[in-house]
């Protein structure tokens, strides 16, 4: 919940309304700074971001970091900070659209907003969602579940490169960690039986190190990075042994697999009806050494929550993520399976996900409050457009939040008549 308390505190200093874009940048042109070169003022603004690549060369690249000038400035309770930085593109379709995401590499550990120091961080740029909120209320819905380790995020506008860049969220990447995904040493000259592994079901196969299971999942290394072939053969081993025990008739799956932590990723993605968590892409899972594979942490979930056209993730009633193959498999040799899930619902139901709807509404009226959602739009003026994947255009922020709390609202409706 330490997230949920920051974001507030964020947002609620910046509560006294104004409409001056925020910019730490005397060269802005987007009309925000005056004639005497000194920044605008504003009584109302997130966090704002300044990045300038060195020589204000464009990010054009996912693969070519560029060096960076970093500055963060904000209300009273936000420590400003300056540094230098790497910055490159980031993402998949995201990196297709207007408004793209970035991933940072910091010279030296920094913490932002009172966070864990750590080097990498991402811009997540929200695009497609013109909520700004997908990825936010998914992080909290996971936090609340408790779940190991969820990425925290913190809404600021950014100003790159002297243009205003609209509203972003600085997100902790998904990375080996003892601050984030908390597990053994991954360096890739570590014994295999006492190497941690974080691997991901990405069926665009775009790692150094992927492959394929018996019955099709496909699966990359994330860490180590590089791993030595010793450890590439241990994984796959292991994740095939799971899977085979998973297949097989001695219903030993559990031997493998940490159900509880799976449980727990299944029901925030089954919730969102996150379109890519059937065994596509961004499907985290680590193992520890000496441990049980574990799912998590959560990620990418700006298509999910009804916000797709392309398959039926875009309803609210039906099960999705329910008939990805692992779990599919559970549910059917497993009869303790869905009890344990329904259990676990029942436990969290009346005070964690029936008041994320509440959460969003908040969050969302913190935006318009203080201004920011306005200056997004007005520089991305998307509202009245319909962008891949949309299934419907509203034509305004509001009519964007209330579809996005229908849609939960009735999705959870639908899971608690179902499960």
């Amino acid at each position: 919940m330490a997230a949920v308390v920051l974001i507030s505190t964020v947002l609620a200093a910046c509560s006294g309304g104004g409409s001056s874009a925020p910019s730490t940048d005397s060269t802005d042109t987007t009309g925000t700074t005056d004639p005497s070169g000194k920044s605008a003022t504003t009584a109302a603004a997130l966090p704002a971001m300044s990045i300038n690549t060195d020589g204000r060369i464009p990010i054009v690249d996912k693969d070519v970091y560029l060096g960076a000038d970093l500055g963060i400035t904000g209300p009273d309770d936000v420590d400003p900070f300056t540094g230098r930085t790497s910055i490159k593109g980031h993402g998949n379709s995201t990196w297709t659209a207007d408004k793209k995401p970035y991933r940072l590499k910091l010279d030296s550990k920094a913490s932002f907003f009172g966070l864990p120091k750590d080097k990498n961080w991402i811009l997540l740029a929200n695009y497609f969602d013109k909520t700004l909120l997908r990825n936010r209320t998914a992080f909290e819905l996971g936090r609340r579940f408790g779940m190991a380790w969820t990425p925290h995020d913190v809404p600021v506008e950014l100003t790159l490169n002297g243009q205003y860049a609209g509203v972003y969220d600085v997100v902790e990447s998904v990375r080996v960690d003892k601050n984030r995904v908390n597990i053994a040493n991954s360096d890739n000259a570590v014994a295999p039986e006492s190497t941690g592994f974080l691997v991901e079901i990405n069926e665009r196969m775009d790692e150094d190190v992927c492959w394929r299971t018996t019955h099709g999942i496909a699966l990359c290394i994330d860490s180590p990075d590089s791993a030595s072939d010793a450890q590439v053969a241990f994984i796959k081993d292991y994740m095939q042994q799971a899977e085979d025990a998973l297949y097989s008739n001695s219903g030993n799956y559990e031997q493998y697999f940490d159900v509880a932590s799976l449980i727990d990723w299944y029901l925030v993605n089954e919730i969102f009806k996150n379109q890519d968590a059937r065994d596509f892409a961004s499907i985290y899972l680590y193992k520890d050494a000496g441990g049980k594979l574990k799912f998590g942490p959560l990620w990418d979930f700006d298509i999910g929550a009804g916000n797709i056209n392309f398959s039926d993730a875009q309803y609210p009633e039906g099960w999705w993520v329910a008939n990805g193959q692992w779990i599919s498999r559970m549910k059917q040799i497993d009869p303790s399976f869905e009890t344990r899930v329904r259990a676990r619902w029942d436990q969290l139901k009346a005070s964690q996900i029936d008041t994320i709807v509440s959460y969003v509404d908040e969050n969302a009226q913190a935006l318009q409050a203080n201004g920011a959602a306005k200056r997004n739009f007005d520089k991305w003026p998307v509202l009245g457009k319909k962008l891949w994947p949309n299934p419907v255009v509203t034509g305004s922020y509001q009519g964007e939040v209330a579809y996005l709390k229908d849609w939960l609202t009735r999705r959870i409706a639908w899971l608690d008549g179902n499960l």
